[in-house]
């Protein structure tokens, strides 16, 4: 169960670096996953605002994912990441 809530955190990670290398060959609209938005948002066309608003939207995310991840793991019966107070 632990695995699990903690790969969940990662289930928004698609692999950034096949994304942009194929990105010419596929086309940029089939290529265009969070990561890479944040990347050109950010660095590419120099708007830090969006790209971090996007990247931390990406963090919230996933940490709502563990957290909700964790309390269905304590009904459940199972430790999780951290026990409750």
């Amino acid at each position: 169960m632990l695995l699990l809530i903690l790969r969940l955190g990662d289930a928004l990670n698609v692999g950034f670096e096949q994304f942009y290398l194929q990105r010419e060959a596929v086309g940029r609209d089939a290529s265009e996953v969070l990561d890479t938005y944040v990347y050109f948002q950010g660095i590419t066309v120099q708007q830090w605002g969006v790209g971090a608003a996007a990247g931390l939207f990406k963090a919230l995310v996933g940490l709502l994912l563990i957290v909700g991840a964790n309390k269905v793991a304590h009904r459940l019966g199972e430790q999780g990441i951290y026990s409750k107070s």
